[in-house]
């Protein structure tokens, strides 16, 4: 499970950030490039632009300076030259003659000359056209190289135009600023809503489901992931919740299984214990009868002679008295392990019930507490032995006086219920016989052992431990069942549970 827990994360990092960082990565790569190639062709127009316009200006120059220097007018080739000057200082041109001479040029341009002298050259000899960008990527001067020609065709000289790129520059400079911050803003907004995409549609699903998966670790079958929409993330979250669904259901029967073979086995050992207790009790009938009826009979004898002391015959008394109790004691083990087979018949448990309620008011009285009886009409009626049920009640109500101290209470309450006899099975239809009473309450080590034969918490008060293990019993045979919940100090409540008849009208019959 605990790699299951940490399935959103895949090396340490988690899968929505890898793949935002893959989405960032490939959007830089596509706009990166695409930016690169757009400056690219951006440098080209501009380049183009540059050179289509000095070219320009070199043609129309050369057709004037061809006439200047065909009529000799020298002073017509310098007041070009100085009101060129005038309208863009920035270009430099330079007039040659056909001896390689420098005939004219404009003002300031010394330091470009050592670009176009070589070129000029060149240019003469191959009657051709030159332009070539100078400087460090060709971004420093721009000089464009056209033969001058005489009328005949032949070359009489050179014209250059150095044009400075400082403009161009600036321009490509912008450009790529732009290009750059543009690219830069198209990344970030496409990483941006990609890691919002991935985060909702992504990452969000999936840390629910790690979450769900966490609670089922602790055992919270019930943890559930609601669906948000129908894709490979939403099947994924009905697979999870069915599997949990499945998994609940599975812990619900292995609990149910467990439950069934620890009353099984409880029940198993109850058999043990009643087996060995029925050897001993047969055992002991047999053994002390016999001596136990004489020596009961020989102190009832001495009790009833007035002439004896008052000191023996008290004595006779208390002999008398403990005779009775272990002729009780060895009945109750006689009636646990021998019991008579019930004869059940359909009957209103409201009767006797009602009968022991009666008997026991006057020890109830005596004992100074209040003893209350209820009914919730109607009660559906039971198929049960009417000895069985006024046995279960007077066992439960002597135990309640026995428990209650004086100016408590104790209340038996009938009323119609629903009920499981074991973990389970299905639910049936019964009368629900409940004892509460204020007493002393019985502590949660205690529960756990109260219907074991022997164990009593009223030992010094001629406890048994046999009375609740014979209303377990009874109540076993008629298939309900018995519970208690008791906290020491605030008294103990016991519940009786007695399956009803399927049809009402059943007539009486022996089982």
């Amino acid at each position: 499970m605990n790699h299951l827990c940490t399935f959103a994360t895949v090396g340490g990092v988690r899968i929505a950030t890898k793949l935002g960082l893959w989405l960032t990565l490939t959007s830089a790569l596509i706009l990166g490039s695409y930016g690169y190639r757009q400056l690219q062709r951006e440098e080209h127009e501009l380049r183009t632009a540059t050179e289509e316009s000095s070219r320009l200006l070199a043609t129309a120059l050369q057709v004037a300076m061809e006439n200047a220097l065909r009529d000799g007018q020298g002073a017509d080739v310098r007041e070009m030259l100085e009101s060129l000057e005038v309208k863009d200082p920035t270009v430099d041109v330079f007039v040659f003659d056909a001896k390689k001479g420098l005939v004219a040029r404009s003002l300031g341009s010394s330091r470009t000359l050592p670009l176009v002298e070589a070129e000029a050259l060149r240019v003469m000899e191959a009657h051709g056209v030159t332009s070539r960008f100078e400087g460090p990527e060709g971004l420093s001067h721009l000089s464009v190289v056209v033969p001058l020609r005489s009328d005949e065709g032949g070359t009489v000289g050179a014209l250059a135009v150095v044009n400075p790129l400082d403009g161009l520059r600036m321009d490509l400079e912008r450009t790529r600023r732009s290009t750059v911050l543009s690219v830069l803003t198209l990344i970030a907004g496409i990483s941006l809503v990609g890691w919002l995409l991935l985060w909702l549609h992504l990452q969000r699903p999936l840390e629910r489901v790690v979450r769900a998966m966490r609670a089922v670790r602790g055992g919270d079958f019930s943890a559930t992931v609601v669906v948000e929409r129908e894709d490979e993330v939403g099947e994924m979250v009905h697979a999870f919740n069915a599997m949990v669904k499945e998994l609940g259901e599975a812990r619900g029967r292995l609990n149910v299984e467990t439950e069934a073979r620890i009353s099984m086995e409880a029940g198993l050992r109850r058999v043990d214990k009643l087996v060995t207790l029925g050897q001993l009790s047969a055992g002991l009938a047999h053994e002390i009868g016999s001596p136990l009826l004489i020596l009961g009979g020989r102190a009832q004898a001495l009790a009833s002679r007035t002439e004896l002391p008052d000191d023996v015959r008290r004595n006779a008394g208390i002999l008398v008295e403990q005779c009775e109790r272990i002729t009780r004691t060895v009945r109750q083990l006689l009636d646990l392990t021998r019991r008579k087979p019930p004869r059940r018949e359909v009957l209103d448990v409201h009767l006797p019930v009602r009968a022991v309620v009666e008997l026991l008011e006057h020890d109830a009285r005596k004992r100074d507490v209040t003893l209350e009886f209820q009914v919730e009409a109607p009660l559906p009626r039971v198929l049960a032995d009417g000895d069985g049920v006024q046995q279960v009640a007077l066992n439960l109500l002597t135990n309640a006086l026995r428990a209650t101290p004086r100016g408590g209470r104790v209340r038996v309450t009938l009323a119609p219920s629903v009920f499981r006899s074991a973990p389970g099975l299905s639910e049936r239809r019964g009368v629900c016989l409940c004892v509460e009473d204020t007493g002393v309450g019985i502590d949660e080590a205690q529960q756990a052992r109260i219907f074991e034969p022997f164990f009593s918490t009223w030992t010094e008060l001629g406890g048994t431990g046999l009375g609740l293990v014979v209303v377990k019993s009874i109540v076993a045979d008629h298939g309900g069942a018995v519970s208690v919940t008791s906290r020491a100090g605030e008294g103990s409540r016991f519940i009786v549970q007695l399956p009803a008849v399927e049809d009402e009208d059943t007539k009486e019959e022996a089982v």
